[in-house]
């Protein structure tokens, strides 16, 4: 079983099911991956459970875990810190309900073990890995909140890996912070690739501050209204967001939409069109009318079949169609990220410009 530090409670859940083949035991923690999914059953599941179990046990400083028996059954178990007065001082997040995760990547074991040290200390949450495939490899599944990267690294050194790490979208909206014994020069200033430059030997006050400001500046300020009267389905959507920090709101009828969208000022609406209390088609028309919410990005993800004339009557900002069961979950959440990524970009070149023209996707 994985190590963890004294002062944590271990929780265990037995069963006696079919169990879990060997080869499925880390595989089963991942989003939208199931043991057997070709079984009969009466409800098909959406493979986001477990996932989910991960997400808010290491949220909570915690870990989990499964051993099991093929056709004897399955033991999970979880771990959650207990939190001593003699501790509570040292945290540097304890008025908030996210602890902030730090990847630190760094060649020398003896860096990555003090650093690690360091940072939890103040209660962050820490994940090291040796080379820059590693951390591109755990940056794209963890989706940490910022990165700690040494420069200087056999095979793919840090410059490289910053490189793919601001290509890929789903890690290019992550802080990096170099690590270095390099000394930056006036070429190597804080810019869109990284915040800071901190050097070794580390000085602490310097990297704490660094993350502070990392920290600050990446807080996610994005909001999606979600427009859905399936509760599953608005239970697993929401669930995607939520694994991705992005603040999301639920509204259930066309007429709740409406309102919501005044109270909210969504940065994406994603809208279902068959709805009670004024259907799709009736939300986007209002919203047409107004002279701020006119120019929501729209991603329309309904099973109705659209004519071009209904696509038309559609539109607000940057407008995307995606058909129920056309598509898989995982493209839903590729499609959603990437015009997320696309909003935010833009919201950047506006405060930028400080300009207060609107823009359109297009």
């Amino acid at each position: 079983s994985p190590h963890f530090p004294n002062y944590h409670i271990l929780f265990t859940v037995r069963d006696t099911g079919r169990g879990i083949p060997s080869d499925k035991l880390e595989s089963i923690f991942e989003r939208f991956q199931q043991v057997d999914s070709s079984d009969s059953r009466n409800h098909e599941g959406t493979g986001l459970g477990l996932a989910i179990c991960k997400s808010i046990v290491q949220q909570h400083g915690g870990e989990i875990w499964v051993d099991s028996q093929l056709n004897e059954g399955s033991t999970f178990y979880f771990t959650l810190p207990v939190l001593q007065d003699a501790h509570i001082n040292q945290l540097e997040y304890r008025d908030s309900d996210h602890v902030p995760l730090v990847l630190v990547c760094d060649d020398d074991p003896e860096i990555r073990s003090q650093l690690q040290n360091l940072l939890e200390k103040r209660h962050y949450r820490v994940v090291t890995v040796a080379n820059g495939e590693e951390a591109i490899a755990v940056a794209s599944s963890s989706h940490p909140d910022v990165i700690l990267l040494d420069l200087l690294m056999p095979g793919m050194n840090g410059w490289e890996t910053m490189t793919v790490l601001k290509q890929r979208v789903d890690t290019q909206d992550i802080p990096v912070i170099i690590c270095s014994v390099c000394t930056p020069t006036d070429n190597s200033k804080p810019n869109q690739d990284f915040v800071n430059w901190v050097s070794k030997p580390l000085e602490e006050s310097l990297l704490f501050e660094s993350l502070r400001q990392a920290l600050t500046n990446s807080a996610k300020q994005i909001r999606v209204l979600l427009v859905e009267d399936d509760p599953d389905l608005a239970e697993v959507l929401q669930t995607l967001f939520k694994l991705h920090d992005i603040n999301i709101v639920h509204a259930k009828t066309g007429k709740e939409a409406i309102r919501l969208s005044q109270k909210v000022k969504p940065d994406l609406l994603i809208l279902d069109l068959v709805l009670p209390e004024g259907d799709g088609f009736t939300v986007v028309e209002w919203l047409q009318q107004h002279n701020q919410l006119c120019k929501i990005p729209l991603m329309i993800y309904s099973a109705k079949q659209l004519q071009e004339s209904e696509r038309k009557r559609l539109k607000l900002g940057h407008t995307e169609f995606l058909e129920k069961g056309q598509v898989t979950p995982q493209e839903f959440e590729h499609r959603v990220m990437q015009l997320l990524h696309k909003i935010t970009q833009s919201n950047s070149e506006i405060i930028s410009q400080n300009t207060c023209t609107s823009v359109s996707m297009e």
